[in-house]
């Protein structure tokens, strides 16, 4: 959760006014924050240093029910590695490239590291050198022409980058973590998430989805966190988002943030993850659901295009389009999940809105179709 997705049910935590100039603020002395929002489970701050240069601070919020961990050791050589290999693929030739250019580069991992104690407070941190303020969760909706074409450019290079990871199979001697994304929505499920509006809302969501499509939801939630039996698990991001995905205002590597959720596993969840995203906002606007629904008109379908493409080496994106067979296996089904998990996420540490009676039916919609839709571009 790092910058909300734009298909909310409610107007976003309000945030600090624009970063001046389009993320670089002029004449800035010294670091200054440009952005703060949050929700109950995090709470982010943007910092300019100059240069160009900007800190990401994730601290955790009193919803937050797990400790901020680094990759192991032996998790993190392998994350250096493909970063290393994404900065040799090539370098970005400018912010107003179509978004099938550049078809070797990727995202570079933005590798977090422990806040010190003088900027996250008791409560400690994570923070992020990245070279942009404002994710791709901000820029794709907000109906300015350049920001949508950096935006779908850096996410194709999120393809690249996700495929580069899934390429390293899990073999570092020791257990692979928990995903943790699925983590809370079984939880949620078997109605351990104590809160009161997560409560409310999966009373609604039993009901609007009735016994069929509430146990298949919890059946494909528990094959989510058991080890892949095909070929064992994989390196994965463990959440990938356009809130994740910082691009550069220079036009070179976007930067993914990386670190607090590595797991190993089946790439189908890295990948659905995304997808999941962004048909929740292509659905959200085209039922004038929240932020998503009340903006300009966005081609989602394009940017899930130059998702795919990337992450099936491809250099056209119109390419994917009868491509889907090449996905991993269960692709869609994490997608749905990723649905659910920012529902039960909204309700918990955002607070109830009536909208999520529509988005249960979404996600109702989704399971029924096995999550054919997420995979429609």
């Amino acid at each position: 959760m790092a910058d909300r997705p734009q298909a909310a049910p409610v107007p976003p935590v309000p945030e600090a006014p624009a970063v001046p100039a389009a993320v670089r603020p002029a004449g800035a002395a010294g670091s200054v924050t440009v952005r703060e929002y949050g929700t109950r489970y995090l709470r982010i701050s943007v910092r300019y240093h100059g240069d160009a240069r900007f800190s990401w601070l994730r601290v955790p919020g009193p919803a937050h029910d797990r400790p901020q961990t680094a990759p192991s050791p032996a998790a993190g050589v392998a994350l250096r590695r493909v970063d290393a290999a994404v900065a040799d693929a090539g370098s970005g030739s400018g912010p107003g490239a179509d978004a099938d250019a550049d078809a070797g580069r990727g995202a570079r991992l933005a590798l977090g590291e422990r806040a010190a104690a003088s900027e996250s407070g008791e409560r400690g941190g994570v923070v992020y050198r990245v070279p942009g303020a404002v994710s791709v969760a901000r820029l794709l909706p907000s109906g300015d022409d350049t920001a949508y074409r950096l935006s779908v450019r850096a996410l194709a290079d999120l393809g690249r980058t996700l495929r580069q990871l899934h390429d390293v199979p899990w073999e570092f001697g020791e257990p692979v973590p928990p995903h943790h994304g699925v983590g809370r929505l079984l939880a949620w499920i078997s109605g351990a998430a104590p809160d009161r509006d997560g409560a409310r809302l999966r009373a609604l969501a039993h009901d609007r989805l009735g016994a069929r499509l509430w146990t298949r939801l919890t059946d494909w939630a528990v094959a989510a966190q058991e080890p892949p039996g095909r070929g064992g698990a994989v390196l994965l991001h463990g959440a990938p988002s356009t809130g994740w995905l910082v691009p550069s205002p220079a036009g070179d590597h976007s930067a993914l943030l990386t670190g607090e959720e590595v797991t190993g596993g089946d790439p189908a969840l890295d990948l659905g993850w995304v997808l999941g995203e962004l048909h929740e906002l292509r659905s959200a606007a085209a039922r004038g659901l929240g932020a998503a629904g009340q903006g300009p008109p966005v081609d989602y379908p394009a940017a899930a295009r130059a998702l795919l493409a990337g992450y099936l080496r491809k250099e056209d994106a119109a390419a994917t389009v009868e491509t889907t067979e090449a996905l991993p296996p269960g692709t869609a089904r994490a997608a749905t999940l990723r649905l659910a998990v920012h529902m039960r996420d909204f309700a918990s540490f955002v607070g109830w809105h009536e909208d999520l009676r529509r988005y249960a039916d979404l996600l109702a919609e989704t399971l029924d179709t096995d999550g054919a839709p997420t995979l429609r571009w």
